[in-house]
């Protein structure tokens, strides 16, 4: 048996174990051997990794500069930076362009607001963000940071970086945060999802930073600790923050409603809608159409912002910590009720792929493998697994009573967790006092 099919086997006997998703068995099963890493910046515990790709960077980075809690004098766990960045949210939005297939996204982690930014500032962290539209003073700044022994974060257009090509990023779209933990022989070598960092040429990586305009090279730089974190006002806090992102208005006007728990509701009503142009059953109503937003369903859940289970999961643990450190068993049990709600985001995103959709499935898994294992070294391999995808969903055939069945169990679910996020948001409320 090869390397690579034991793998798969370990992951597939972990799940049965644990009842993880694949992604997160197969995270867990291999960040154990990030540990012990000479080769990494002094400090830096280890590259790739974790349950959710910013919570597990951001982890990374707080370690190398020192940061720990005042509670037991130790690093911040994962959930825990998760948690103090805001955590959950809900954005939900269609677009339908002519020429183009109407497509789908929702983000179910905390949005608009700053992930990494928000946790530093809950924190207390010291930090600074450098942000330019110069290219030149982009670089030097970065070679600065490196210089003085930090370890920045960047933000890149994801469609950009050639090892991270999907069936559905466009360049110039997506800000993405790797951290930059230094350069090599003509290349920069990133902290981003694999277990190896991952080494990307000098100027396509300059290529990538300039392709997202809004962020204007944005790059953050954590300074050395001064002090550990003080834990139970920064979590208290956080939740307070959460709270209201799922309740208050995040953005004006007419997108307010696209966000929280009434972006929620929006999502579970257009599914379960046959009869107007916004419902899923006219909106997707071709093959190709249907594959597409079954698919950004199930990335959108599992990987894409996000971590398996719409980051509840995640989220749950943060709250059985906030029950410790703020003395406050409420909190443990709110997080019983997000991981209810995990629970069923989980088998959302199995529903969205299972049956004739399973080969879009194994892509997404394979290509998980890939990034986690090889990254930028199977870069040919990730862009063939991009066009794998994204033919699977050109040539997509459907009867309309298996569309039909499929939104119909789908809609289902929806119903069921906007019932549990209702009931786990008010418990939360009252955790923070809101």
């Amino acid at each position: 048996m090869t390397r690579q099919k034991h793998l798969k086997a370990a992951v597939r006997a972990r799940m049965a174990r644990t009842g993880e998703h694949y992604t997160t068995a197969h995270r867990n099963l291999t960040a154990a051997a990030g540990e012990d890493r000479p080769d990494l910046p002094a400090g830096y515990p280890a590259v790739g990794g974790g349950r959710h790709h910013d919570s597990a960077l951001l982890a990374h980075v707080l370690a190398a500069a020192g940061v720990t809690a005042d509670t037991d004098g130790e690093p911040l766990e994962e959930a825990v930076v998760a948690g103090l960045a805001g955590g959950i949210g809900f954005m939900y939005f269609t677009f339908a362009y002519a020429g183009w297939l109407p497509t789908m996204t929702i983000v179910p982690r905390t949005h608009p607001r700053p992930f990494v930014r928000g946790a530093l500032e809950r924190a207390g962290v010291g930090h600074r963000v450098v942000e330019t539209t110069s290219a030149a003073k982009a670089a030097r700044e970065l070679d600065a940071a490196l210089a003085a022994g930090r370890t920045p974060v960047c933000t890149l257009d994801r469609g950009s970086v050639p090892y991270q090509a999907w069936a559905d990023d466009l360049e110039g779209a997506t800000p993405y945060d790797v951290a930059v933990l230094g350069r090599r022989d003509g290349t920069v070598l990133l902290d981003d999802d694999c277990l190896e960092p991952n080494a990307v040429a000098e100027d396509v990586f300059a290529a990538a930073r300039a392709a997202h305009r809004q962020s204007r090279q944005r790059m953050v730089v954590v300074e050395p600790a001064a002090a550990p974190v003080a834990l139970a006002p920064a979590i208290r806090a956080a939740l307070a923050g959460t709270a209201h992102d799922l309740t208050e208005d995040v953005m004006p006007n007419n997108f307010a409603g696209n966000f929280g728990l009434r972006g929620l509701a929006k999502w579970a009503g257009a599914v379960a809608d046959r009869r107007t142009k916004t419902g899923w059953a006219r909106l997707f109503d071709s093959g190709p159409a249907f594959a597409t937003a079954m698919r950004r369903l199930h990335d959108c859940l599992t990987t894409d912002h996000s971590s398996p289970g719409a980051v509840r999961p995640l989220y749950a643990d943060c709250l059985d910590a906030a029950a410790g450190v703020l003395d406050a068993p409420a909190a443990a049990e709110c997080a019983v009720l997000y991981r209810r709600a995990g629970d069923l985001w989980t088998r959302i995103a199995d529903a969205a792929v299972d049956g004739p959709m399973a080969p879009y499935r194994e892509l997404a898994e394979r290509r998980v493998e890939l990034l986690l294992d090889r990254g930028s070294a199977a870069t040919a391999e990730l862009q063939e697994l991009a066009r794998q995808a994204a033919a699977f969903a050109t040539a997509y055939d459907v009867s309309e009573a298996d569309r039909l069945d499929r939104l119909d169990r789908i809609g289902e679910l929806a119903a069921d967790v906007l019932d549990v996020e209702r009931e786990a948001c008010a418990a939360l409320r009252q955790v923070a006092g809101a």
